[in-house]
């Protein structure tokens, strides 16, 4: 079978794909186990270290070339796909430097034994990529995995195959063969890739829908489920707020990748008497945004990655416009490129219904809903299922502070809006995911900890 892969901007095929079934993939995850048992990979940190830095600087190298396959495979914007490219590099070249890092600790015992933990790479590990950041939401998982010692099977998502092969065509000839293979799939590799016994680590960035069936594949011969999943994401704007910032800081990561993506900040929770001005302000903003040919720089926002996930954005719409909570926007851009390009939208009213404040739209929508005390502000934000991300806007610490602890999300800025490090870990908290990416959180999720006990009696 055979795929075929097509502009986003356009609609023109680019090439097509041959696609792999479940029997090859088992023959992949075969040479993957294979190569982490029989190469030095798995015990020689150095190697590691170099060769991530190596990757590093040959992606860094191709910057170019891999931004024109990001601008035709996924319909973004030319400078998100510009930092795509230097996000993966980063990942790469900080997790160079944590290759040499992965260790353990001793311990004197009571009985006069020493314990010893030891950190050793899990073994084979998947990787299921989502199409929205193809090439960055890959790395930052597999820089961590390949420095603590794992070997990959890599399944980029059907939309977006051909930015993931060349990065990995690019992988230094220093790394063992089959440390890192590719295959090309649909759902049924993915399972085949989550459900084989030999795969100890099966780590997904998807839908939560998606992310829970893959959980049951692994779980089900007990290998590590590492899942970032879908978001809401919220922003307190409390009455002391710097009101500006606030508003274009939200709205540029309300629609970040066309509103697709997890940590879109799709919904702004604003202090009652702010409400007006922030209404007026988001209305003004989103009115003078340029939807059209993400290679102009002048583009605010791209083309969504399919019709199928246009239509199914619109269906959200057509609630907004059955309860009047449709202020702007939210038809066909109106563009002549031949992809599926739609305007901004913005949600708000006292009554917006549940299945818009609750569920991940993913796609160009924001909502502005109001809020009295800072308690109910909390309690609207942590309404939804989803626990990803959020912002708490103030310009009093300690009433940041006091709402940071009481939202459920597993990362909240004060000020600020998607901003993420690799020395800091991250994820997700309620049906956003398990397990922590990033820093050494995002190293040890590949690894197992042993004891060793030494009696030296």
């Amino acid at each position: 079978m055979s795929l075929a892969v097509h502009d986003k901007t356009t609609g023109e095929h680019i090439e097509t794909v041959r696609l792999d079934d479940a029997d090859s993939t088992a023959t992949a995850i075969g040479r993957a186990e294979q190569a982490f048992t029989s190469t030095p990979w798995a015990r020689d940190a150095r190697l590691r270290q170099e060769a991530l830095l190596a990757w590093s600087d040959a992606v860094a190298g191709a910057r170019a070339e891999l931004v024109a396959l990001l601008l035709r495979e996924t319909g973004k914007v030319r400078a998100e796909c510009e930092r795509e490219i230097d996000f993966t590099v980063d990942a790469l070249r900080f997790n160079a430097g944590m290759a040499r890092l992965v260790s353990g600790s001793a311990h004197e015992l009571w009985d006069g034994s020493a314990g010893h933990l030891v950190r050793q790479p899990a073994g084979p590990a998947a990787f299921i990529v989502p199409w929205n950041w193809p090439l960055f939401l890959l790395f930052r998982d597999l820089a961590p995995a390949l420095a603590a010692g794992v070997t990959a099977v890599v399944k980029p998502a059907p939309a977006t195959p051909l930015a993931t092969r060349r990065a990995l065509e690019l992988m230094p000839e220093i790394v063992p063969s089959d440390v890192v293979t590719l295959v090309f799939g649909d759902a049924e590799v993915g399972e085949a890739l989550a459900s084989d016994p030999r795969v100890k680590v099966v780590a997904f960035t998807g839908s939560t829908a998606v992310g829970r069936a893959v959980a049951r594949h692994a779980v089900s011969h007990f290998a590590k489920p590492f899942l970032e999943l879908g978001g809401k994401g919220a922003s307190l704007i409390l009455d002391d707020a710097d009101v500006e910032a606030a508003v274009e800081a939200c709205l540029a990561n309300a629609f970040i990748t066309s509103g697709q993506m997890c940590m879109a900040n799709s919904r702004i929770l604003v202090q009652r008497p702010l409400l007006g001005r922030v209404r007026d302000l988001v209305c003004d903003r989103v009115s003078a945004l340029r939807v059209g040919d993400p290679s102009d720089a002048g583009t605010d926002l791209g083309a969504l990655i399919s019709q199928e996930q246009a239509d199914r954005v619109s269906g959200y719409l057509d609630i907004a416009r059955g309860d009047g909570t449709l202020l702007l926007g939210g038809g066909p851009a109106g563009t002549d490129l031949g992809g599926a390009f739609l305007a901004p939208a913005v949600i708000s009213g006292e009554q917006i219904d549940p299945r818009l404040r609750r569920e991940e739209i993913f796609g160009p929508v924001v909502s502005v809903e109001a809020f009295d005390e800072d308690k109910a502000g909390v309690a609207l934000a942590n309404e939804t299922d989803y626990g990803l991300a959020a912002a708490v806007w103030t310009a009093d610490a300690r009433r940041a502070w006091t709402l940071a602890r009481e939202l459920d999300f597993g990362t909240v800025w004060v000020n600020r809006y998607n901003r993420t490090f690799p020395e800091v870990p991250s994820g997700g908290m309620k049906s956003s995911g398990m397990g922590r990416t990033r820093g050494f959180e995002g190293v040890h999720e590949f690894t197992e900890l042993k004891h060793v006990n030494w009696n030296l009696a």
